[in-house]
């Protein structure tokens, strides 16, 4: 089996049931499969150009998540491009939340951007911090399962080619 090679800055196809996602890399260790992707709406028909591609900023990502990076290793999410001024301070790394099991006592994670899979930081998490995303690595069969609840009911993006960066 032929293995796709990938970086940080990198776009991709994620394909859905009727259609596909865009993702990107935002962060890729040197070690390990876990790596953070922004994944961004609507569900598309045909793959955005680089001038598209060039507006999408990281608040308008639908999720952003720790995941395994076997798709993309294998080729099954396809890179289609680089985003031409990738700068990892424009990706943030967010912090991550979850609830212990017994207890339910919510703990803020924070990770570093060369380590995904042990977090650089833990403590008690706060009303808001319930609402970071939840500290969870996922495969490819759950980033799609989360990207068709998510964008369902989302509407196509008009995109205005007089806000194109020439």
């Amino acid at each position: 089996m032929a293995t796709q090679a990938y970086k940080e800055g990198d776009w991709f196809a994620v394909p859905m049931p009727r259609g596909f996602a865009i993702g990107l890399v935002a962060r890729r260790p040197k070690r390990g499969p876990v790596i953070l992707g922004y994944f961004f709406g609507p569900l598309r028909k045909e793959l955005p150009d680089e001038a598209e591609l060039a507006l999408i900023r990281a608040e308008q990502a639908s999720l952003i998540c720790r995941l395994k990076d076997g798709a993309l290793h294998r080729g099954l999410w396809r890179v289609t491009g680089h985003h031409p001024h990738w700068r990892r301070k424009d990706w943030p790394l967010p912090a991550f939340h979850r609830r212990e099991g017994l207890s339910g006592r919510g703990i803020r994670l924070e990770y570093d951007g060369d380590n995904l899979t042990t977090p650089s930081r833990e403590q008690e998490a706060s009303i808001p911090d319930l609402s970071l995303p939840e500290d969870v690595v996922l495969d490819e069969s759950r980033v799609v399962d989360a990207l068709v609840k998510l964008l369902a009911e989302q509407k196509p993006v008009t995109i205005d080619p007089s806000h194109w960066v020439r």
